[in-house]
């Protein structure tokens, strides 16, 4: 007996896969589509002047916006009425190479916490400036107030608990903006109190005279600080819309050039 032809199941088959190819075309040309339209709404990085301060806004966790903004807002009054007078005078009376030498000397005082630090980072050579300035400036420069190893060729540089952690895989955690202290995060607010540990003044000094301390030094409310930001503070103000985004973005920035900044190479070599 004959067998009946089987073209009609060959022509639904061809027609099935015919079909299923053109649904599958289709399907790579709509997400073609919708990728090509993502990468035209993107900001071209180079051709968009806001796109690098949109991406750097977008990767700053600030979820306490509205209370950090109550903080700035107190503290920028604290600043006007208390600190930056206080400064002046300060600046007034103290002449600039004084001054200078009073930065020196703080900046040397915190030398065990950078020599520390420098260690954690496992950064040797860094760790054996830290080391080599701090036994040439307490020594030959008067206690730090002149930079002697800087004129041998010893460049001084900062590293701080904050950064080691961040070298490590900690992230940043939250923006905060503490009040009088200034911004932070959680991450560098963490380390700053290590650091603090790690600082010889925390043994030798009572608490009172820990305070009038750290009121001259600090790293950013401090006299001797305050008097070499606050020209660069009140120009920011008055050029930016939003102060406090600008201060943010301008803290961030810095903060991440610290943290990437490279291993030092030995200074005495280039000279």
């Amino acid at each position: 007996m004959a067998r009946a032809p089987d073209i009609p199941y060959r022509v639904s088959l061809l027609s099935d896969t015919v079909q299923r190819h053109r649904v599958l075309a289709g399907l790579v040309v709509l997400l073609l589509l919708v990728a090509r339209g993502a990468r035209a709404e993107a900001p071209d990085p180079v051709l968009d002047d806001d796109a690098e301060v949109g991406a750097a806004a977008a990767g700053f966790p600030d979820p306490l916006e509205r209370l950090n903004r109550l903080t700035f807002r107190l503290n920028l009054h604290v600043d006007r009425w208390v600190i930056d007078p206080i400064s002046r005078a300060y600046t007034f009376v103290v002449p600039t190479p004084a001054r200078r030498s009073i930065r020196r000397a703080f900046a040397n005082l915190n030398s065990p916490s950078i020599f520390a630090n420098d260690a954690l980072q496992l950064r040797p050579v860094d760790a054996g400036v830290t080391a080599a300035r701090f036994a040439i400036n307490t020594t030959a420069g008067v206690v730090g107030l002149f930079d002697v190893a800087d004129r041998i060729g010893l460049e001084g540089h900062h590293a701080d608990f904050g950064q080691t952690l961040a070298l490590v895989g900690v992230p940043s955690g939250p923006y905060l903006m503490l009040p009088v202290i200034g911004p932070t995060t959680a991450r560098d607010g963490v380390g700053s109190l290590v650091d603090f540990l790690f600082e010889p003044t925390t043994y030798i000094l009572t608490p009172g005279a820990q305070l009038v301390f750290a009121s001259i030094r600090g790293t950013g409310t401090g006299l001797s600080a305050w008097e070499t930001q606050s020209d660069a503070l009140h120009a920011l103000e008055a050029s930016s819309i939003d102060f406090y985004a600008a201060l943010r973005n301008a803290y961030w920035q810095n903060r991440i050039a610290e943290i990437e900044r490279p291993p030092q190479r030995f200074a005495l070599a280039r000279r």
